[in-house]
């Protein structure tokens, strides 16, 4: 699973970059220029309707499998 953070260097922004940071987690920066009002394009508002940054995604392989999809043994 990756992390994607969709962010801008602003206070509230940097505060999930140290969050993860802390965590030790893996993730990637997409950053989201809100000088240039990159927030209010379609391609952000698909995944943040109120077109607020920071806005993480988590996104699964395309092969993985849920742990329940595995069959009960007998």
């Amino acid at each position: 699973m990756s992390l994607v953070l969709y962010t801008w260097n602003t206070p509230n922004g940097r505060k999930i970059s140290i969050m993860l940071e802390e965590l030790g987690l893996r993730y990637v920066v997409r950053p989201i220029d809100i000088g240039r009002d990159q927030q209010l394009k379609s391609e952000f508002l698909r995944i943040s309707p109120n077109n607020k940054i920071p806005r993480s995604l988590t996104k699964k392989p395309k092969a993985a499998r849920s742990p329940c999809s595995k069959a009960a043994p007998s």
